[in-house]
This record gives structure tokens, sequence and C-alpha cells, in this order.
């Protein structure tokens, strides 16, 4: 209960307000959420192991497949499969090894799967 006020609360802000009226606000949300994700590992000690294993391969390459089928979904120009890598990457250069880098091509791959919808036999 304590977490839905929270939330009210926080998307009450005036200038999150105005934001989350914004059509293409959902993929910088999740965009945001895949930079922000490797800080709070390794604020909170998960091994390199599993912050690549479960969180750069499963649940990175998951949300670039959503982000992929919300530009259809949004009917949003195609250069919005970049925010993702681009501010995944960037986080990736401040902190962390350079062969993660490799995984912002990976995600804009599986966003591409995400556009192609039920077309990827076709």
């Amino acid at each position: 209960m304590k977490l839905k006020q929270f939330k009210q609360k926080i998307l009450a802000i005036p200038p999150i307000h105005k934001l989350n009226q914004l059509q293409a606000m959902p993929i910088i949300w999740w965009s945001l959420l895949v930079a922000i994700l490797p800080f709070g590992c390794s604020l909170f000690g998960v091994p390199i192991v599993l912050r690549v294993g479960l969180l750069f391969i499963i649940v990175n390459s998951i949300i670039s497949y959503h982000v992929g089928r919300l530009i259809i979904t949004l009917k949003l120009p195609k250069y919005w499969l970049l925010i993702l890598p681009v501010l995944f990457c960037l986080a990736m250069i401040i902190k962390f090894a350079k062969y993660n880098l490799l995984f912002g091509i990976i995600y804009f791959i599986f966003e591409i799967f995400g556009l192609m919808d039920k077309q990827i036999y076709n």
C-alpha cells in the first residue's frame, strides 16, 4: 500500500507528470532502467557472473525486445531503436569493462526482433 502511495507521489511531481504525457516516455523509462540496473547490481555487491548472466543477457534482452514492440505499438520513428543501446553503452563506458559494449549491439538486434513482431519467419 505504501509503495502505491509513493508511486503516486512521484508521478504527481509536475515535471514527471508533464514528461509522462509524451508518447515516447515508456521507451525512455525502460532505457533508463537498463542503464541504471548495472550500477544498482554493483552497489549491492551482485557477483559479475550473475550481473552479466542474469541482468545483461536475460533481463535486458527481454526489455530490449519489449522496447522494439513498443516502438511499433506507439508508431514511433525507427531512430528510437538507438536510445536504449546508446544509453546502455554510455553507462558501460563510465565504470564497467569495455567488452560489455557488445551488449549494446545485442540489445539493438533484440529491438529489431521486437519490431518484426510475427514476421520473423516470413
